[in-house]
């Protein structure tokens, strides 16, 4: 399943690390915690890295039912060659999901999803983002269902 803003030209996609990506669920968990545990939620985080991009996915899912519509936030970055700069901007990555995450949990009214990819810079990088009501984790499941040309 390609997650990113390019065509599926690309090939498939790599998994990112699952330490970082336990890492960054960790951090949003513990960042928000007040919040999640309100809303009765917690953080499912996906990555990919692909020929051309990398994509960061944070949803939002609620606790009690995995089938309430979750908020997805889609980041997408270039890939970088340099490791050193990689780094710094898979940081900026998490401040940019954090400034996002921030804004839907002091809106209680919160509802600005936008299915198509924005460009944003921050912190000196071009970041690409969309927020969704995406379950990710169903489309995975989906996904690996057709792959095996399984039927109901």
């Amino acid at each position: 399943m390609d997650f990113g803003r390019f065509t599926t030209e690309q090939t498939t996609g790599k998994q990112l690390p699952q330490e970082w990506t336990d890492n960054l669920m960790q951090t949003l968990n513990e960042a928000y915690a007040d919040e999640i545990e309100a809303k009765n939620s917690f953080f499912d985080i996906y990555g990919e890295i692909y020929d051309q991009e990398f994509v960061v996915i944070a949803s939002l899912m609620h606790q009690a039912d995995l089938g309430i519509a979750p908020v997805s936030v889609f980041i997408s970055h270039d890939v970088l060659a340099d490791q050193k700069h990689f780094r710094s901007v898979l940081k900026s990555l998490v401040d940019l999901m954090g400034l996002i995450f921030d804004d839907v949990f002091t809106k209680p009214d919160w509802s600005e999803y936008n299915a198509n990819w924005t460009e944003n810079k921050f912190k000196g990088n071009n970041f690409f983002y969309k927020i969704t009501r995406e379950n990710v984790s169903l489309t995975l499941q989906a996904e690996e269902i057709l792959k095996k040309g399984e039927t109901f």
